[in-house]
């Protein structure tokens, strides 16, 4: 059994669906916030919520102690075990909140949805993706 499914079957996340995502105003703007206080540097969280009858709420995000280097945008993150993790949330310093090589291969192996914000930070900058790297939709309530 591979990493990933161990770690979908401990959290029970093997059968569940998700047809839609909702970010709670408060997360978008922690998200937002971060992203500004830790420009020109990438940050990275999980995030949290709930999943019921297809409907991803996510309702805050899981800070672990991450190192981003000062030389490059990269950041580099412990996945937290042991804790209900739906996806990611990460910032690109520059104009293309499209996944890189890493964070294709990061989404495929940590989560359902994952989202990147990009530059100047808004609501407007952020992209969800899936666990393959296809956009998805998401709305914010």
């Amino acid at each position: 059994m591979t990493f990933k499914k161990l770690v979908q079957k401990a959290f029970g996340l093997e059968k569940k669906r998700v047809d839609s995502v909702v970010l709670e105003r408060e997360v978008v703007e922690s998200i937002i916030g971060l992203a500004k206080d830790t420009y020109p540097k990438e940050f990275i969280a999980f995030l949290d919520g709930k999943l019921k009858d297809g409907v991803l709420r996510i309702s805050s995000l899981i800070y672990q102690p991450y190192w981003a280097s000062r030389n490059s945008t990269a950041s580099i993150v412990d996945f937290p075990i042991g804790m209900r993790v739906f996806g990611s949330v990460h910032s690109h310093p520059g104009p293309s909140n499209q996944p890189s090589s890493a964070d294709l291969l990061f989404f495929s192996r940590h989560g359902a949805v994952h989202m990147i914000i990009k530059t100047p930070y808004s609501e407007e900058s952020i992209q969800a993706y899936d666990s393959q790297g296809r956009m998805i939709a998401f709305s914010i309530g």
